[in-house]
């Protein structure tokens, strides 16, 4: 995947539920409520919260507009409590070689893979991985194991947008903040994103989507090794 890029969405967002706070023992909080269709679910995760790390991509001042990747990554670093703005992170990558640099047209810059995402987290004090052929099992594992996680998806089969699906490859990159799961089943409903583009933050994708928007387009992610500080007072106590 040699790079991540997207438009904005063509949806209106849906907000995270309304939701009261459950007693568990999962590292990261649980809310029960219902999502977009009006099912009940339990979510797991903090989309309000996490919802306030996300921006629209492209503000930084080199003209890279590409940089989905990118902007997830500072968002994850946000999570990490590491004060870095998307211009930072744009001018680190690039200086690193951890980032598509186009010189005849900056716009198209900004491009990065799973691997330069995870280097670029590990050089930042935050150890990483890249993963490939993830299933949303997998990602929605990872999420409830309080570890931040960056999904690279299709962008035309996220927002069911022709313009945006290119050859069908993974295109963009977004941050999942929650996984919503059927109180009965425990089956995956969906997930909520950070998307950068235009931005969407705590948005819910069901799980058909999600599937072939990531799955299906190869699974690939970028997963933190350690728990983010938002969830680590709920893991020791």
């Amino acid at each position: 995947m040699d790079r991540l890029e997207g438009e904005g969405l063509t949806e209106v967002p849906s907000s995270p539920p309304e939701v009261q706070e459950l007693v568990s023992d999962s590292v990261v909080p649980q809310f029960e409520g219902v999502i977009p269709n009006g099912d009940a679910t339990i979510v797991s995760g903090d989309p309000e919260a996490l919802a306030d790390f996300n921006h629209k991509q492209g503000e930084n001042p080199y003209g890279f507009e590409q940089d989905c990747g990118l902007v997830a990554a500072q968002d994850v670093l946000n999570q990490f409590d590491i004060d870095v703005t998307e211009a930072d992170v744009v001018a680190h990558a690039a200086e690193h070689g951890l980032c598509h640099v186009d010189l005849t047209d900056l716009s198209a810059s900004g491009g990065s893979s799973p691997e330069s995402l995870a280097e670029l987290l590990e050089q930042y004090g935050v150890g990483a991985h890249a993963e490939y052929g993830a299933s949303l099992e997998d990602l929605a594992a990872a999420l409830e194991s309080g570890h931040a996680v960056i999904a690279a998806v299709n962008a035309g089969e996220l927002r069911h947008d022709p313009y945006s699906w290119e050859f069908g490859q993974a295109n963009h990159a977004i941050v999942i903040t929650g996984v919503a799961r059927d109180p009965a089943t425990s089956d995956i409903q969906g997930f909520y994103i950070n998307d950068s583009a235009p931005p969407d933050s705590g948005r819910f994708v069901d799980a058909a989507t999600m599937q072939a928007a990531s799955t299906d387009t190869g699974g690939m992610a970028v997963i933190t090794d350690r728990v983010a500080p938002v969830y680590r007072s709920r893991q020791a106590s």
